[in-house]
């Protein structure tokens, strides 16, 4: 997607007001095989924070379409459907990292896999902390290196961790322990890195980075599938975060292969969208997506510093 102002220009730097949509680009349709048509893109910015424009981590789309994102400056953003700033703050505390895990509850909290600092920090909507679950350790309600968390309709709390345990934790809405699933390790129901997890009918569809493949489990921790490509598809390569849609279908952003790849549940390929690059149609290493009501998908592309918007 092309930029009308490079990250680094004084321009930017001195205006750091332009976090609203700098774009609007016709063309970005890809023509090979089992490419996802994209009718055009449009950028967000990421405010300046200083000197510098940070770059994004994470997505999450609420209900009403307000874009929830987490970048490097250890700040959340709260985005209008139009792209316009609509509320930001930083984290507690952000010198050991920053947070790559973010969700909307359904009580009206703004739940914070706060990944360095090894716990979930609970905001109100105007930002302040409402409290915390869990400290750095291996225990039930304890956590290394928080990483994914979601909910589902009943207020299940599901916390992914890619530390010494590798595991899910499963907490009901006021952060009592339920159950965990999990493991470091290759085999079916082990992970190197559950990255992203979305709850869908009952089934937790978790991407596992590092073993580049989706695994599937029951709400309640059992083991279900791995998710298998066609043979004629290139395998996942690093996916990282995950979203689901009503209809049924997984929205998945591959970090090494930098596209968005769209599949049914049932592991049946839909599309993909995007190379490595800094161009029209690129994604250079990205983190996490989201997705929007009216279809628009939503890239947190980390390396370039923006929020690609790509609308099918």
């Amino acid at each position: 997607m092309k930029h009308l102002l490079h990250h680094n220009s004084p321009a930017l730097l001195a205006t750091p007001l332009l976090f609203a949509v700098l774009s609007i680009l016709a063309g970005c349709a890809e023509v090979e095989p089992g490419t996802l048509p994209v009718s055009s893109c449009t950028s967000w910015e990421i405010p300046a924070d200083g000197p510098r424009i940070p770059a994004p981590r994470a997505l999450y789309a609420d209900a009403n379409d307000i874009v929830y994102a987490l970048d490097d400056a250890g700040r959340v953003l709260l985005y209008e459907p139009d792209g316009s700033l609509l509320n930001s703050w930083r984290m507690p505390e952000h010198e050991n990292g920053r947070p790559e895990g973010v969700v909307k509850l359904l009580d009206g909290r703004i739940a914070v896999a706060d990944t360095h600092y090894h716990r979930v920090v609970f905001f109100h909507e105007d930002g302040t902390v409402e409290s915390m679950l869990g400290e750095k350790g291996i225990e039930a309600s304890q956590f290394v290196y928080p990483v994914a968390i979601a909910q589902d309709p009943s207020g299940f709390i599901y916390v992914g961790e890619y530390g010494d345990r590798q595991r899910i934790q499963k907490f009901t809405s006021d952060g009592t322990f339920v159950t965990q699933f999990g493991e470091h390790g290759t085999e079916p129901g082990q992970f190197q890195r559950p990255s992203g997890i979305v709850w869908s009918n009952g089934m937790i569809y978790a991407v596992d980075a590092f073993n580049n493949r989706i695994q599937v489990f029951s709400d309640s921790g059992s083991f279900q599938k791995i998710i298998e490509l066609a043979d004629d598809q290139e395998p996942f390569e690093f996916p990282y975060d995950i979203r689901g849609t009503s209809d049924g279908r997984l929205f998945v952003i591959e970090n090494k292969s930098a596209r968005v790849t769209v599949l049914k549940e049932d592991g049946t390929f839909i599309g993909r969208f995007g190379h490595p690059g800094r161009g029209d149609g690129q994604f250079f290493n990205p983190w996490g997506l989201t997705v929007l009501s009216d279809g628009r998908i939503l890239v947190a592309d980390t390396g370039n510093h923006r929020i690609v918007v790509l609308n099918p």
